[in-house]
């Protein structure tokens, strides 16, 4: 999945992964939301550009992720000048003091299933996050080339409420 999504052309990336952002700005979740708790792409990732851009002009709090330890923490994103490359090579916020509860949570991977379960990178960061600090609405970011019917999962794997594709917002 993760070579497929790699080898697509950048310019259906960056038309789709704005496609994709568009569904979750126009969400009646991100509209109630008053803080955002969404990543910083990297890579072939979708972009969450627009997402931070609109959080951004419509006045809502913004956080990014921090990797400590084998956790990560969100800490609000006060202004672009003020990321840093974390231990993966992805830029992160200062970790000066964690957000509180995220009312929407935007989460990256590398494949989705219908049933709201995501396949990441293989260290349970989002797993733990979700289990521990459930948001009051999580969703992944997904190509339709990324979502499929089932992935294999274990009694860790935490599920999304939603994922959010070129075709729209798919409600678990």
């Amino acid at each position: 999945m993760l070579e497929r999504r790699n080898s697509q052309i950048l310019g259906y990336r960056i038309s789709h992964s704005n496609l994709i952002q568009e569904h979750v700005i126009n969400s009646k979740e991100f509209k109630f939301a008053k803080l955002v708790g969404t990543y910083f792409a990297f890579g072939s990732e979708i972009k969450t550009n627009l997402i931070i851009e609109q959080a951004r002009a419509l006045g809502k709090k913004i956080a990014l992720p921090s990797v400590e330890g084998d956790i990560i923490s969100f800490y609000e994103m006060s202004s672009g000048k003020y990321l840093v490359k974390g231990r993966f090579g992805i830029m992160e916020p200062l970790p000066y003091g964690p957000v509180g509860k995220v009312d929407l949570l935007v989460v990256p991977g590398i494949a989705f299933d219908k049933k709201g379960y995501r396949l990441g990178y293989g260290k349970g960061y989002y797993d733990r996050y979700l289990s521990e600090n459930k948001p009051r609405f999580s969703i992944g970011l997904s190509y339709n080339s990324q979502l499929i019917e089932n992935l294999p999962r274990g009694n860790h794997d935490e599920r999304l409420d939603a994922i959010a594709t070129e075709d729209g917002i798919h409600y678990i």
